[in-house]
């Protein structure tokens, strides 16, 4: 009988070392591999291929939540959550999640999630715990607030761009443009979905291709064919036509 291969994502040294010790103990068990944050979990994750990960949600950085958001494995491994979340949040994770495990945990609590991990593998029912966990995450999506940060990769690095820092996003196929000052990044985005994240007090589509930072317009002129070109405060000039004229004006009337 093969082993169950176990990943631990924790930023404090001694909440991973208890879980270690714990998981010594059972013999079905196999840790594959301990990751003090998110960056490193996202980066080593999809080689690892655990079939079970304890991951923290309060880490600096890049929480849990932005791991599993992010993180490019199909199917996601099982889940435990280990958390000081409030009891909403453990709602949601009895309804969607394999398992949570609330600090400090003891070691009776802990075998209790060890038993739902063995029970999941002896059913074959992984399969249905990431549907509910891929439920969890949409949940999340719409009840965080607006991004204020977007995470790219560019080869085996990961790196974030502050969205405040976005003078303006384009369409470039199955990618975005991310203009920010003199450089460009590579997002793969659809314009709709970035739209949606966005803070459309600050963000407003002007173009069904382009979408721009509303602190970034310098002047705004009206053409004979009823669409403006706007300057941005950069130097870059963007057309603005008249599908989306009235909405962009909106949102100057409201500041």
């Amino acid at each position: 009988m093969s082993k169950i291969k176990i990943a631990i994502v924790d930023d404090e040294p001694f909440a991973r070392k208890k879980i270690v010790n714990f998981l010594n103990e059972s013999i079905d068990c196999e840790i594959i591999a301990e990751y003090e944050n998110g960056r490193e979990a996202l980066h080593y994750l999809p080689d690892s291929m655990p079939d079970v990960v304890f991951l923290d949600i309060q880490m600096p950085e890049l929480d849990g939540f932005e791991v599993l958001q992010n993180l490019q494995m199909t199917p996601l491994p099982l889940i435990v959550f280990v958390t000081a979340y409030d009891q909403y949040a453990i709602t949601a994770f009895d309804h969607h999640a394999l398992d949570y495990l609330l600090k400090p945990f003891d070691r009776e609590r802990f075998e209790k999630t060890m038993l739902r991990i063995r029970e999941t593998f002896a059913t074959r029912s992984v399969g249905k715990t990431d549907e509910r966990l891929q439920h969890l995450l949409g949940q999340i999506d719409r009840q965080r607030p607006y991004l204020k940060r977007l995470l790219l990769r560019t080869g085996s690095d990961i790196y974030f761009v502050k969205v405040e820092e976005i003078d303006w996003i384009e369409a470039a196929g199955n990618y975005l443009n991310l203009h920010t000052g003199r450089k460009t990044h590579l997002l793969r985005e659809t314009m709709t979905n970035i739209e949606k994240k966005l803070d459309p007090a600050n963000f407003v589509r002007i173009h069904r291709s382009q979408i721009v930072n509303l602190d970034r317009i310098k002047k705004m002129q009206s053409d004979s064919h009823g669409d403006y070109e706007i300057l941005l405060d950069t130097g870059q000039r963007l057309t603005l036509t008249r599908t989306y004229r009235d909405n962009l004006l909106q949102r100057f009337e409201g500041r």
